[in-house]
């Protein structure tokens, strides 16, 4: 996971015509488009995340899903649909802020952890599930503020994210939020930083 400064300022560099390049190769619309970038195994709820991919594009026709990520499921997430594209994997930060930028949601079925940062960085909010709720990264985040957090149930948290992309200025004002987040927890991270050197310094902190 990349410092979130890092990304952020990748996701910067950015520019829309790289965008285009990036949404006319993998047949992405815009407004339509979530990504998901993480393990590939059953313990990163593929199964949940499939399920939940048809039940948005069922409710939302040419809704299409990005997989960012390798596992033991690779192959599963492959012949899933036409509604699923798998593609490179998204560690560098380059990658991973080009995919964010052509996305309009990120998907995290399962733990959030540093996605919650990664979401702030490239300004493109997460959908959660309500089960998360006592992980690492949750406490970030603030439903309908900077994310949504639907329930944990594939269908239920497809239609979230359907509605979600229904609702452009909902969805404009969650971007915001992840925007500012941004800036306020890379600060804060800063500063945190910054006060554990001085301590380390005065108090010989190993």
């Amino acid at each position: 996971m990349s410092a979130p400064g890092a990304l952020a300022a990748a996701r910067d560099r950015i520019t829309e015509e790289r965008v285009r390049d990036v949404r006319a190769r993998y047949g992405l619309r815009p407004g339509l488009t979530g990504l998901y970038a993480g393990g590939l195994d059953a313990a990163d709820r593929v199964p949940f995340l499939l399920a939940a991919a048809d039940r948005a594009a069922a409710l939302l026709p040419g809704f299409r899903l990005l997989v960012a990520g390798d596992g033991e499921l690779r192959a599963a997430v492959e012949r899933h649909g036409a509604h699923v594209v798998r593609v490179a994997d998204a560690a560098a930060d380059d990658r991973r802020a080009l995919l964010g930028a052509a996305a309009d949601v990120l998907l995290a079925p399962g733990a959030v952890g540093g996605l919650a940062a990664d979401s702030f960085a490239l300004r493109t909010p997460l959908v959660v599930t309500d089960r998360a709720g006592t992980g690492a990264g949750f406490g970030c985040l603030e439903d309908g503020r900077n994310a949504v957090v639907a329930p944990d149930d594939p269908d239920a948290y497809g239609a979230a994210v359907a509605e979600l992309l229904t609702r452009p200025r909902r969805l404009a004002c969650l971007r915001r939020a992840c925007r500012a987040d941004a800036q306020r927890y890379t600060v804060e991270g800063r500063t945190a930083r910054a006060a554990y050197g001085v301590e380390e310094l005065v108090h010989g902190i190993p």
